[in-house]
């Protein structure tokens, strides 16, 4: 658990570019939009496992919002249900569902499909947030994180191990 904490700091304030971290951590808000163990979230998932981005900072990120999510789960089913019970949907839904496998993405459940169009829809708005949070903290916010955790980390042990492990993480690559 320490070393994950350790991989997503360093991922963070990692030397890669602010865009590829914003768009690791958009995915990870994505796919914490869409209810975990659908086969859409794992065609989501696999893909970008596959792919070389920042896997700690979207791991981190969708674990973060995993948690906040709960508080999103109305408004998602809600939009869903709206979105399934429009006339323009019915003649195009019914298309993609009578495909064989296609039933297996379960669009026609009003929760995952709302989560799904939001974390869509919404993607470039959360690169450009996420993008703005990691030039952000790069500049106001790294600098002093580092010098305080300097000063109380030869006092606290385990902040001294985690910042051995951030620059170990840091050193090695966290993708």
């Amino acid at each position: 658990m320490l070393l994950l904490f350790a991989k997503f700091v360093a991922a963070f304030s990692a030397y890669g570019k602010p865009i590829q971290i914003a768009f690791a951590m958009a995915m990870g808000l994505v796919l914490a939009l869409i209810p975990g163990g659908t086969l859409l979230w794992f065609l989501l998932l696999i893909p970008m496992m596959l792919i070389r981005i920042n896997q700690a900072a979207m791991l981190g990120t969708m674990g973060v919002f995993r948690l906040l999510t709960s508080l999103l789960d109305p408004l998602s089913e809600n939009f869903g249900y709206y979105l399934l019970n429009q006339p323009f949907m019915e003649d195009s839904m019914t298309r993609i569902l009578s495909v064989p496998a296609a039933s297996w993405l379960r669009l026609n459940d009003s929760f995952v499909f709302g989560g799904f169009v939001l974390g869509v829809l919404g993607l470039p708005v959360y690169i450009l947030i996420f993008t703005l949070i990691v030039i952000l903290s790069r500049r106001y916010i790294a600098g002093p994180v580092k010098r305080f955790f300097g000063k109380i980390g030869s006092k606290v042990p385990w902040l001294k191990k985690l910042s051995g492990l951030v620059n170990t993480a840091r050193r090695v690559g966290v993708a």
